[in-house]
C-alpha cells in the first residue's frame, strides 16, 4: 500500500512539473522592436477592414555577448503590408521573415494621423489588447505623416540598437513634459471611461528643416522645431482623442501644463523660460518641479455647472538670467520676480482651460476622479454627465502657489558695466 501511494504522488508531481519542449533559441526569433500602423491605399476602410502594418526589426547578434558592433551600424530590417488587423500580420509577416515574429520586445505603436482620425481606428486598436505579446504598457505615438516613413526615415546617430533609441526617446520626451505619458493601458482606460480627453505622444518627420520660425523652447509640435541634422524624426506636443478619435492637437508647452494639472501624471525634469520682469529684452531660464499634488476640489451647484478650484503648486529654480540683474540677494526683486511668473503661468493655464472648454469640450486633465465621489452611484454620475453638460460651462478658478527654491550655481551676477569698461 505504500508502494502504491508513492507511485501516485510521483505521478502527480510529473503533471506540475515544466519541460522544454516549446523553447526557442534566439537565433530562431525575429524580434520586433517598432510596429507602424497606416491607412492602406486604395482600400476604404469603413468598407472593407485592413492596415498597412510596418515592423522594425531587431538584429538579435549585436545582443550576443562578445558582438562588436564597431564599425559597421545595424542592419534596420523593415517590412511593410497589408493585413485585417496588427495581429494577423504577424503570421503574414512570416510569408517573408524566416523566423518566428515576436512582439514580445516591442514597446512602441507609431500610427498615422490619418488613420487615428477615422471612426475605425478604436476597433483596429482594440485587436491589439487581445494578443498576449501586446504588452499594455506599449507606447503610442502619433505622427504627422505616414508611419512607415517615421520609421524608414528614423536614423539615430548614437544608437545602434533601436529598441534601446526607442525606449530611451520616449523615456526621455516624458521627463521633460513635452510630450505625454500614452501607452495603450492608459488609452482603453481613458477611453472607456468616457469622461475625458486621451493624449498621444505626437511625432514627425520634419522635411523644411529650420523654416517654421523661431519661437520659444516649447511653443512647438512635431515638424516645427528648427533644428539641423541627418535624424529628421521629431517628438514633441501631443494628439488629442475624444470618445476614440483624434481631433486635436497641442503644442508643447499646452502639453506640460496639462501634465502638471493632471495628479495621474508625474514630471520630473522641465525647463522653460519667461520673459525678465525688470527687463523685458531678455528671458530668463528656470526649471520647474511640481512639489505637491494639484488641489482640485469641484462643488456642486443645482441647476448650474460645478464650481471647480484649482491650486496649482510649482517650485521654480533660477537657472539663466541674460539681463544680469541680482535677483538672489534683492528681495524686492525677488517678489517682483514671484509676482511675474505666477501672472504669467496663471495666465497660461487659464487660457488652455478655456481652449479645452470651448474648443474640445472635454477634460484633458482627468478631473472627472474628483467629481466621481461626489455622487451615490454610478448611474446618477453619468445622467449628471460630466463631459456634456458640466465641464465645457464650468466656473473653473486657478490659483497659484510658486516657490523659488534657488538662484543657480553661481549667486552673483557678473557686473557688465566694468566688463565694457
Amino acid at each position: 500500500m505504500k508502494w502504491m501511494d508513492t507511485f501516485l504522488l510521483t505521478c502527480s508531481l510529473l503533471l506540475v512539473l515544466t519541460g522544454c519542449w516549446d523553447k526557442k533559441e534566439v537565433e530562431e526569433r525575429s524580434y520586433v522592436v517598432a510596429i507602424g500602423m497606416d491607412l492602406p491605399k486604395g482600400i476604404d476602410i469603413n468598407e472593407e477592414q485592413a492596415v498597412d502594418v510596418t515592423f522594425q526589426f531587431s538584429n538579435p547578434k549585436l545582443n550576443i555577448k562578445g558582438a562588436s558592433p564597431s564599425g559597421e551600424s545595424e542592419r534596420r530590417d523593415i517590412l511593410t503590408l497589408t493585413a485585417p488587423d496588427l495581429v494577423t500580420a504577424r503570421n503574414m509577416a512570416n510569408s517573408v521573415v524566416t523566423r518566428e515574429v515576436s512582439f514580445s520586445h516591442n514597446n512602441v505603436l507609431i500610427i498615422s494621423e490619418e488613420l487615428a482620425k477615422t471612426e475605425s481606428f478604436y476597433r483596429i486598436l482594440s485587436t491589439t489588447a487581445k494578443d498576449r505579446e501586446v504588452r499594455r504598457e506599449t507606447n503610442l505615438i502619433i505622427t504627422e505623416g505616414k508611419a512607415s516613413e517615421f520609421i524608414m526615415k528614423n536614423k539615430p546617430e548614437m544608437m545602434i540598437r533601436p529598441h534601446r533609441y526607442y525606449r530611451f526617446l520616449i523615456d526621455r520626451a516624458t521627463e521633460t513634459g513635452l510630450v505625454p505619458e500614452s501607452t495603450i493601458n492608459r488609452f482603453f482606460a481613458i477611453t472607456d471611461a468616457d469622461a475625458d480627453l486621451f493624449l498621444a505622444m505626437y511625432g514627425s518627420v520634419n522635411e523644411n528643416q529650420n523654416e517654421s520660425g523661431f519661437q520659444d523652447e516649447d511653443q512647438y509640435i512635431a515638424g516645427q522645431v528648427p533644428i539641423k541634422g541627418e535624424n529628421l524624426v521629431q517628438l514633441i506636443g501631443s494628439a488629442i482623442f475624444k470618445e476614440g478619435k483624434m481631433i486635436g492637437k497641442f503644442t508643447g508647452e499646452e502639453t506640460r501644463i496639462i501634465r502638471m494639472l493632471d495628479n495621474t501624471s508625474i514630471t520630473r525634469d522641465m525647463f522653460s523660460s519667461f520673459p525678465d520682469p525688470l527687463n523685458k529684452k531678455y528671458k530668463i531660464g528656470v526649471r520647474l518641479k511640481k512639489s505637491n499634488k494639484t488641489e482640485v476640489k469641484i462643488k456642486l451647484r443645482k441647476g448650474a455647472p460645478p464650481k471647480i478650484d484649482v491650486k496649482y503648486p510649482v517650485e521654480i529654480k533660477l537657472l539663466s538670467v541674460p539681463s544680469l540683474i541680482n535677483y538672489s540677494n534683492n528681495f524686492e526683486n525677488q517678489k517682483k520676480l514671484k509676482t511675474a511668473l505666477e501672472s504669467k503661468m496663471k495666465e497660461n493655464a487659464e487660457k488652455l482651460i478655456e481652449k479645452t472648454q470651448k474648443e474640445f469640450k472635454s477634460d484633458p486633465f482627468y478631473w472627472s476622479l474628483y467629481a466621481r465621489p461626489l455622487f451615490s452611484s454610478v448611474k446618477e454620475y453619468e445622467e449628471w454627465d460630466w463631459t456634456n453638460k458640466n465641464y465645457p460651462f464650468a466656473d473653473i478658478d486657478v490659483t497659484m502657489d510658486i516657490e523659488i527654491t534657488g538662484f543657480g550655481k553661481q549667486l552673483k551676477e557678473s557686473d557688465i558695466k566694468k566688463v565694457i569698461d
